[in-house]
Formats: structure tokens, C-alpha cells, sequence
């Protein structure tokens, strides 16, 4: 009986093998362009013909590549990268596998024209589905142009599978951007049918490059990090609260240069903005992370898209720490509302050098220690002469002028005037508050003189059932009474006024409504969060002195800018912006 098993062709083997590493254009744009980064290329081109169906050229000025080893570049498995199985422990290089070239060969028409510094002459190599149609020498400048034709030409079906030109293009001009932001050092020039889509300096400034990206005004909302310590480097930017997006597609990730998506980092990301931007609000970030090749692994994805750390657990809690904390320490009072003004328009800041050399700081839960590198980190602080007692420096000097509406407060600061929003202002001071007196061992609690029966129902006692350490922490006392009831012993005491016991009722039903059991209960900050709501409302009457009593208050906040729930606190107008709605500037 004959065997079942069979040694596939070659023909057939490769377009498999070409089929997990090459995806759409984009795929075979990221290997080739990430083949002339390792070559040391310091211009690269990149042009694209129907979203890269009918043409993608890239063009560099690298080392080039030996006569001798043009043959052996396109063959399955062979690479200059790596020599052993120890160099996969401490790769350097963005490319390493030696199966790009050998995949897209496989699945379209290739011409490679490339020489060396070293070589009088350069080579002209073509292939067509694999096999070899041309061999010769020719005249060329220094480095490589590889021209990849028709994809996917013989592959019907994969071809099938390709969306419209436009969003092939997108995806291109995507993997692009990530690759630029990388490598500032390096000048990234993309077209699409002649059309310029990205073209970055190479100038070696992270600044000019995410200007070049996503321009001035993005930049404008952009806070630099750079902290350093535990064998970790995290260096980049993150935008200002306000500068936030709908989406995730301006999060960025590198770890030793190597673009990357990771769970791990976006949720250590989005953590640290934790209480400061609405629902569905997510920040924009540029990180590059420096680590031991040793610690983390990033051969197991055929597009090397993703890695796996050794040390999760480390990673999260350091990022998470060095983003909090640059967010506590930075200013960001959202912008006025004067289309195309930027932050330049505020009234001159004084910057200061934060710097400690050798010395560590702690923060987080998890007391993870980092230090930030001596490079300087700057952020706006007021006169010292305007500092009161206990303030942080976030706020600038303002006094207060009036409350309009019943809802706001009007306050006037050097050169700008100030809106501030009491409901919002009210919750972060109690939000941080309730934090703090949780984290020393709980809130202040008063005791009454009869307890309060309440009675609920089912689904609402269910959730009080499931919540009762973090409301006891908040300051309630209370235990089950009968069936359907609840006897309240105890009330939170906040701002030395004790709360109503209503409150626990009107808390349990809001949660019930939103289907928020669980059989841990909820977050302890949640239960904050829906305690704050007894803040001062809108559209109640302030006296002079809780006004100034709200704002000093605010001084002492870690994050005076954003209510828990996101929504800012300030909205800062300069006169530059009144001026300009006022037409005394045209």
C-alpha cells in the first residue's frame, strides 16, 4: 500500500511559506524597508502603484549587498543577521528570519539593483515567482532599490482577499509612519501614484519627526517622558489629557526599535490615564522602550509584530509609574476655543529642571523604583511668590472674579482668564480625598443616633452584598435587616459634613442599572467615583468664600485639571484668543 505522505514541491512550499509572511502590501513594504534600516540606510523611498498591487519600489542608501550573495539573499532560511541559535537570545537587527525575500519572490515579480560602497559596479537580479530571469551587472548608485511587481500575480485567490487601493495604500502609509517615528536619524519619503504621503527630515529629533507625522498642533498636546531605572528605559511622548482620541491608532510602540503591539503596554498606558479622560477617549502615545535582549522573546510571530516579556509583571507596574507620574508632574489646562491657536498663544512659562542624579523615586502599589535620566524634563510651574501653602505648582496664579450661571467659576490669571467648572473641580478634590483617606486605612465615618432602615430591592441589596468591604472602606457601616432591607449604623463623614444615608440607596440602584455584579464586587474606585456625585452640583450658589476655599482646595490636587471622570476642569482663554473674537486682531 502506497504512503499517504507527501514531500511538497518546491513551487508549492514557498507560496505556503509565503502566505505567513506576506499578508498585503504593507507585509512586503515592513520586511523591505526593515531590510534597509539593517543596512545601515540613512534615505529611504518608498513608492507605492495601486496600494502596492501593481508597484512597490523601495530605494536606500545602505551598504548594498555583495555580487556573491545576491543569489543566496533569496533563498528560504538564509540571512546575515544570524549565524546561530545562541544570536536569537540577542538580536539587534529588525529583520532576522531570512524569509521576506524568499516570500515575496515566491508570490510576484521581483527586480533587486543594488552595489556596495567597496564595488565599482552594481547587479541587476530578477526573479519571476521564484525563478531566476535575470543576472547581470550594471551601473547604480551606492545602496539598493528592490522593485516587488504584480503581487500576488499567481496567487488568485490571496489576490481576491486585498481590499480597494486606497485602504492598502492606508495600511502602507500606517507601517510607514511607525517605522519613521522609530528611526528620526532617518529620512522616510513615501508616495502613492506620485502623490507624497510622508516625508520626514531624518534630522534625529523625535520632535521634527512627530511634527512631519502628525503636526504642529498634535505636538503642541504632547508631554516628553523619559525615565530610567530596573534595567529599564522608557523615552518618547504622551499627549495631554485633552489631546486624547476616539480611537488607538496614534498609540505607538517600540521596544529596541522594533515596532510592536503588546497588551501589556496599553494597558499599563491607559491605566495611568486612569480618571482623566471620558469614556471611550483613549491617549495618543509614542513610548520606546530599551530593555535586555535577554528578557524578552521576538521570535514567535511571523511578522514580528509581537513579543513576550519574561517579566510582565515589571514591565506593566514601570511603564504605568513613569507615565502617572510624568502626568501628575506636567500642567495641561485644556486650550481656549479659537481654531488653529495653539498652547504658544499662553503667557510665558518658567521652566525647571527636575534632575536628581543617582537618586530613585517610588510610586505605585507596587513600589516599583525608577529614576528619571538627567536629560531635562520640562513643565510649567507659577512664581514662587504665588504659591500658597500646600500647593503643588500645577495651578497658575488666578483669583477669583465671580460664579456666573450658577455652575462656573470666572477667575483671572497674568494675560488670561480662567472658566472652572464647580461640580468637576468639587469631585477630583473629594475623588482624591476618599483615595487618600482609603489608603491610610479608610474614610472618616459618624456614627447615628438611630439606625436607618432601608428597604430595596433584590437586585440592589445583591449589589450591596457584593460590594460590602469597599463600602465600609468609604465609611459606611450597615448590615442586612429582614428580607428586603438594610440597617445603616454609619455614614461617611466628607469635608466635615457627614453624608446622607439616602446616598447608599441611590448608589445601589445606579450600579443595578448598569449591570456592574460581579462576584468580586466592584473596583474600589468606582465606588469613589459614584460617591463623588454628591459633589457640589450645577446650578447651586456659592458664597466668596467657598469659591476660594474650592479653589485652594484644588491647588493641593495631584490631577486638578479633570474630574474622575475625564471631563476638564479648566478651560483657559488668553487674551490673545479674546482679542482675536473681540476682532481687535484680525
Amino acid at each position: 500500500m502506497p504512503g499517504k505522505i507527501n514531500v511538497l514541491e518546491k513551487a508549492v512550499s514557498e507560496r505556503i511559506a509565503a502566505g505567513e509572511v506576506v499578508n498585503n502590501p504593507a507585509s512586503v513594504v515592513k520586511e523591505l524597508v526593515e531590510n534597509s534600516v539593517d543596512a545601515g540606510a540613512t534615505n529611504i523611498t518608498i513608492e507605492i502603484e495601486r496600494g502596492g498591487k501593481g508597484l512597490i519600489r523601495v530605494i536606500d542608501n545602505g551598504e548594498g549587498i555583495e555580487a556573491e550573495d545576491i543569489q543566496r539573499a533569496f533563498l528560504r532560511h538564509a540571512t546575515s543577521k544570524i549565524s546561530s541559535a545562541q544570536d536569537l537570545d540577542r538580536l539587534c537587527t529588525l529583520g532576522f528570519r531570512g524569509e521576506a525575500l524568499a516570500s515575496v519572490a515566491a508570490i510576484s515579480m521581483v527586480s533587486l539593483t543594488t552595489r556596495t560602497r567597496t564595488s565599482i559596479s552594481g547587479t541587476v537580479y530578477s526573479l519571476e515567482g521564484g525563478r531566476e530571469t535575470e543576472y547581470r551587472e550594471t551601473g547604480c548608485p551606492e545602496g539598493t532599490c528592490i522593485e516587488v511587481r504584480e503581487l500576488f500575480y499567481n496567487t488568485p485567490a490571496r489576490l481576491e482577499f486585498l481590499k480597494t487601493d486606497s485602504y492598502e495604500a492606508s495600511l502602507v502609509s500606517d507601517i510607514v509612519t511607525r517605522l519613521a517615528l522609530s528611526k528620526p536619524d532617518i529620512s522616510f519619503r513615501l508616495t502613492s501614484n506620485g502623490r507624497v504621503l510622508l516625508n520626514t527630515p531624518g534630522s534625529g529629533s523625535l520632535r521634527d519627526v512627530l511634527a512631519a507625522v502628525y503636526g504642529r498642533d498634535t505636538l503642541e498636546n504632547m508631554l516628553p517622558v523619559k525615565c530610567e531605572g530596573q534595567g529599564i528605559i522608557i523615552n518618547g511622548f504622551i499627549s495631554k489629557p485633552h489631546g486624547a482620541r476616539s480611537n488607538r491608532g496614534m498609540q505607538t510602540f517600540f521596544v529596541n526599535g522594533r515596532y510592536i503591539r503588546s497588551k501589556i503596554i496599553t494597558q499599563a498606558l491607559e491605566e495611568a490615564y486612569r480618571t482623566l479622560l471620558m469614556v471611550n477617549r483613549y491617549p495618543v502615545a509614542l513610548l520606546n522602550i530599551a530593555l535586555d535582549t535577554g528578557v524578552i522573546d521576538i521570535n514567535v510571530h511571523p511578522s514580528k509584530l509581537e513579543i513576550r516579556f519574561r517579566e510582565e509583571a515589571r514591565i506593566r507596574s514601570f511603564t504605568y509609574n513613569c507615565i502617572r507620574t510624568n502626568l501628575e508632574r506636567g500642567r495641561w489646562i485644556a486650550p481656549g476655543i479659537i481654531k488653529g491657536t495653539h498652547s504658544s498663544a499662553l503667557p510665558q512659562t518658567v521652566h525647571r529642571q527636575w534632575s536628581p542624579s543617582g537618586s530613585t523615586q517610588t510610586h505605585g502599589d507596587e513600589g516599583q523604583n525608577y529614576r528619571l535620566s538627567e536629560e531635562t524634563i520640562e513643565y510649567n510651574r507659577i512664581e514662587m511668590d504665588n504659591i500658597i501653602e500646600g500647593d503643588n505648582g500645577k495651578i497658575p496664579y488666578m483669583k477669583i472674579v465671580g460664579q456666573f450661571m450658577s455652575t462656573f467659576l470666572l477667575a483671572e490669571g497674568e494675560e488670561c482668564v480662567y472658566i472652572i467648572d464647580q461640580h468637576a473641580a468639587h469631585e477630583r478634590i473629594m475623588y482624591e480625598q476618599l483615595t487618600e483617606d482609603i489608603i491610610k486605612g479608610g474614610a472618616a465615618s459618624q456614627k447615628l443616633l438611630e439606625p436607618l432602615v432601608i428597604d430595596m430591592g433584590p437586585v440592589e441589596l445583591e449589589m450591596l452584598r457584593a460590594n460590602t468591604k469597599q463600602l465600609s472602606a468609604i465609611g459606611f457601616e450597615m448590615e442586612e435587616f429582614g428580607t428586603n432591607s438594610i440597617a445603616v449604623r454609619a455614614v461617611p463623614v466628607y469635608f466635615g459634613k457627614p453624608q446622607s444615608a439616602e446616598f447608599l440607596s441611590d448608589l445601589a440602584a445606579g450600579l443595578s442599572r448598569q449591570n456592574e455584579i460581579s462576584h468580586d464586587g466592584l473596583k474600589q474606585d468606582e465606588i469613589i467615583k459614584r460617591a463623588c456625585k454628591k459633589a457640589v452640583k450645577a446650578n447651586q450658589r456659592l458664597s466668596e468664600q467657598e469659591m476660594q476655599s474650592l479653589l485652594e482646595q484644588l491647588r493641593k490636587a495631584k490631577m486638578p485639571y479633570s474630574c474622575p471622570h475625564g471631563r476638564p476642569v479648566f478651560i483657559a482663554l488668553t487674551r490673545y484668543e479674546l482679542e482675536k473674537m473681540f476682532k481687535r486682531i484680525v
